[in-house]
């Protein structure tokens, strides 16, 4: 396979590389191809594109947001 910006992009971070995404409104998640969705687009899911951040993460983001 010819490397592509696309795939050398998915591989420099690790939520692209496990290649997963989660809906932020009813939390399913999917499998998907990091090179391909940087080349095409993000799943969508209840109307909303999908978020490479895990539910763990972005209760993590949420906690470091709130003022001590």
């Amino acid at each position: 396979m010819k490397p592509t910006i696309h795939n050398k992009l998915a591989t420099c971070h690790p939520a692209l590389i496990r290649g997963r995404v989660w809906c932020t409104t009813c939390g399913s998640s999917q499998a998907v191809n990091p090179a391909e969705c940087l080349r095409t687009g993000w799943p969508k899911c209840c109307g909303y594109t999908m978020t490479i951040d895990s539910p763990e993460e972005r209760a993590e983001f949420k906690r470091k947001e709130r003022p001590q």
